[in-house]
Order: structure tokens, then C-alpha cells, then sequence
């Protein structure tokens, strides 16, 4: 099943977080796909070649471990008829929109970092799209 390219960058950005994809990347020899994909994503090159690199990465993570990091399926929020047009619900949202961010905002929550562009930006709260 093929994905859309932000769903792809955003699994991207969720694997930069712990540096395990960097250790997986290093051992299969793939240290090059790995920092040319990260480079093109802080550039905001989100592109054919990235996506490229990514689905890469996607298939060592896959063949080593048996799990890519795509997500299986996507839900899609959806407001509840009669409710408020903006609801309450919000994501947190790559500051630089580079990637999709990363899951729901709870209440007393630290901010999750955006590790895409190496600059460790926080994340920002953002109503879910439509």
C-alpha cells in the first residue's frame, strides 16, 4: 500500500526523535541515504528524491527488524455535526510545516521537538485539519 509523501516525512521525523533509525542507517551502510534524506528535509526539499531516500530507509528498517516506519493505517478527524467549526481537538504541527508533527496535544504535555531541520524547534499547537 503506498503512502503519501507527508505521511512519509512525518514517520521520518518521528524515527529522527531517538537516533535509532541513525544506528539502524549506520550498520545496514546506509549512513549517505540517511544524512541525504535528513539534509533534503531541513532544506525543505520535500521532493521525488526524498521520498525516494525514504522508502530506502523504509525497506532496511523493514528487512532488519521486520517493522518499516509507515504507519499502517491513517485516521481522519472529523468534526461532529452542529459542533463548532474549529473544534477543540488540535495536533502538534512542525513549526517550519516540513512535516505533519506529531500526535494529539494533551493537556500537560511537554512541547515535542521537531528534530527535521537539526535546529530542535519545538513543536506548535494546531487545530486538526478538515
Amino acid at each position: 500500500m503506498g503512502h503519501d509523501l507527508a505521511v512519509k516525512v512525518a514517520s521520518f521525523c518521528r524515527e529522527l526523535s531517538d537516533g535509532g533509525l541513525r544506528q539502524l542507517a549506520d550498520a545496514e551502510g546506509l549512513s549517505a541515504t540517511f544524512e541525504q534524506a535528513r539534509a533534503r528535509l531541513a532544506n525543505g526539499s520535500i521532493d521525488q528524491l526524498l521520498e525516494a531516500d525514504l522508502d530506502a530507509l523504509d525497506a532496511m528498517a523493514a528487512a532488519v527488524t521486520g517493522i518499516g516506519f509507515y504507519p499502517r493505517s491513517v485516521r481522519v478527524f472529523r468534526s461532529l455535526p452542529g459542533g463548532p467549526p474549529s473544534g477543540g481537538a488540535r495536533i502538534w504541527a512542525c513549526p517550519r510545516e516540513l512535516c505533519t508533527g506529531r500526535g494529539r496535544v494533551k493537556p500537560g504535555q511537554p512541547t515535542p521537538i521537531c528534530y527535521a531541520d537539526g535546529n530542535r524547534n519545538p513543536l506548535v499547537p494546531r487545530l486538526l485539519p478538515r
